[in-house]
């Protein structure tokens, strides 16, 4: 099974919203005993109201495991350390050090530590990406330009 990492912002729900849908999931475990039972494959017809953001968390999963990737799904606070700034980004801690200190990445301290707002890390992974996005365009126009098959 392949893996890919894919991180996708949703929308932050309320917390009433959040307890809503933890409910509406809730009642799923009380069916596990059936689910359990159920060979695979086969259909189990039950009726759930999910917020809209929770049936999108759902509905990509699903996807990724329908395209036989594995699928972890884990909390991330709002705040990250240096190293889960990096964990995230997919560089080694000490490239991300690199970043905030050219102030290419905001970043506040906390005593001796520096932190990361998930919000401001997302922003910069998705300019990045399209900058990187952006080079390879330009490199495979240039290619055809020139002739070049691949």
């Amino acid at each position: 099974m392949s893996s890919a990492t894919i991180v996708r912002e949703y929308e932050i729900p309320s917390p009433d919203v959040a307890v809503g849908a933890e409910t509406a999931l809730a009642e799923l475990v009380g069916l596990r005993s059936s689910f359990d039972t159920s060979a695979p494959g086969e259909l189990v017809a039950l009726h759930l109201e999910l917020p809209t953001f929770a049936a999108r968390l759902l509905v990509d999963a699903l996807t990724a495991l329908a395209e036989g990737h594995a699928v972890t799904v884990v909390p991330v606070p709002a705040e990250l350390t240096t190293q889960g700034a990096a964990d995230i980004l997919n560089v080694s801690r000490p490239y991300l050090i690199k970043l905030l200190d050219e102030r290419k990445l905001p970043y506040r301290r906390v005593g001796n530590r520096r932190k990361v707002l998930l919000e401001h890390l997302l922003r910069y992974k998705q300019r990045d990406d399209e900058f990187r996005q952006g080079i390879l365009d330009d490199l495979s126009r240039e290619a055809q330009a020139i002739g070049l098959e691949y």
